[in-house]
């Protein structure tokens, strides 16, 4: 297969935009993990944060969702009052 300038350009680009982003994501990586450091947190529950935020952010409702589904987790394992409990 023969390679015009042109292609090889593109491919060179390609290349390097890959590259950059490898280097944003392990940027992003190191600033999580000291985020969770200074908030004495773990990175994966950091992470977990900031998906939510990100789903509340483009979708919204997320956070309730979320809040109701652990509401009934912990109805279900007996571990704290439901709202419906310290409503009535």
């Amino acid at each position: 297969m023969q390679i015009d300038t042109k292609s090889r350009t593109a491919i060179e680009d390609v290349i390097n935009r890959r590259a950059a982003i490898a280097s944003m994501q392990e940027q992003l990586k190191e600033d999580v993990k000291a985020i969770a450091e200074y908030l004495d947190i773990k990175p994966a529950k950091l992470n977990k944060i900031i998906s939510l935020v990100e789903k509340e952010r483009e979708s919204g409702d997320v956070v309730e969702e979320e809040r109701d589904t652990l509401d009934t987790a912990a109805d279900l394992a007996g571990s704290g009052e439901s709202k419906q409990d310290g409503d009535d």
